[in-house]
């Protein structure tokens, strides 16, 4: 019976993501969960539903920018974290309330209020969510056109070199 369910600790090890994300998902309904006491479990079917299969090309190349992006929070986490919310808000402002752009929008706002390290989780996770979330992401604008040029060269390369490796 127990393995069915799952602690916050371990769905977020399982999700790639911090303990104290999942705990927002869990309030913010996101992510389906029974109280025990004091205590969260969640269904691991929940968990298992959002882990990802193996990235596509796009989604491996979208994990690069982002793990740019990851070196300019750690360097200047303010600035990243206002441009990022000065995204969501002007996005806010044409895409309609009620769609999937507003949900989107909605998550990485609770993202980027849970912390930096919550932040710093999403950008480089592989779990379904995360792929997901990074389609959308808020961080246009962080990488200088350079950088992120720079990013996409040594993507290619990487890419070519382990295709040429398989």
């Amino acid at each position: 019976m127990e393995r069915q369910w799952m602690t916050t600790g371990q769905a977020a090890q399982a999700l790639g993501t911090s303990r104290q994300h999942v705990v927002n998902m869990c309030e913010r309904g996101d992510l389906a969960c029974v109280r025990r006491g004091s205590h969260r479990r969640i269904p691991r079917s929940e968990v298992e539903a959002r882990i990802a299969p193996p990235l596509t090309r796009e989604a491996r190349k979208s994990l690069w920018l982002h793990r740019a992006v990851l070196g300019a929070l750690a360097s200047r986490p303010e600035a990243v974290l206002a441009t990022a919310r000065a995204n969501l808000s002007a996005w806010k402002l044409v895409h309609r309330g009620d769609g999937m752009s507003a949900q989107y929008l909605a998550e990485w706002e609770g993202i980027l209020d849970s912390g930096v390290d919550a932040v710093a989780q999403t950008l480089t996770s592989t779990a379904g969510r995360s792929v997901e979330l990074r389609q959308n992401s808020p961080f246009a604008g962080v990488l200088a056109e350079e950088e992120r040029r720079e990013v996409l060269r040594a993507f290619r390369s990487h890419e070519e070199l382990k295709d040429g490796s398989s």
